[in-house]
């Protein structure tokens, strides 16, 4: 009986029980005994069954590793299911248009409300530091801010 014959079998259930596929563990099996037959060129292999197992585990480590690696998944690229997470073009433009919408309202604040409410949400400053920026009180600041988003809010739910 040949070597091949008699640890082909083996090799390949073990590693389906590593789970790897019927198709790959072929392969596999195959690989390790090139390998054992290159090996045995040069040196002495004095178990050749524990030399197959080693090599077919080591090897579909290695495979596993380059899969995870690469992102390889086995299914044909027509089996997959794709999603692209980019929105359409109509949630695109309905987004551009309320963005063209609430700079049209954030316009029409009077400049130095504009200027307190760009430095509250967008710089990030805090009453206290719009007031002493601007010379006014805190209650004023906070005051023109609230008409400000109140504006804003009433301004948007319009469109």
């Amino acid at each position: 009986m040949s070597l091949f014959r008699k640890f082909a079998p083996r090799l390949s259930a073990l590693l389906k029980k590593r789970g790897i596929s019927d198709s790959d563990a072929e392969e596999l099996v195959q690989e390790a005994f090139l390998r054992l037959l290159q090996y045995r060129k040069d040196n002495e292999v004095g178990r050749e069954e524990g030399f197959l197992v080693r090599t077919a585990v080591n090897l579909s480590i290695d495979a596993n590793r380059r899969a995870r690696r690469f992102d390889v998944v086995s299914e044909p690229v027509d089996d997959l299911l794709l999603v692209d997470e980019t929105p359409d073009p109509e949630r695109v433009a309905i987004g551009r248009s309320r963005l063209e919408h609430l700079v049209a309202g954030f316009e029409r604040l009077d400049p130095k409300t504009r200027a307190m409410v760009k430095a509250r949400r967008i710089e990030g400053l805090s009453m206290r530091e719009i007031a002493l920026r601007d010379g006014v009180s805190v209650s004023a600041v906070e005051k023109r801010i609230a008409k400000a988003m109140l504006f804003l809010s009433v301004w948007m739910r319009n469109y």
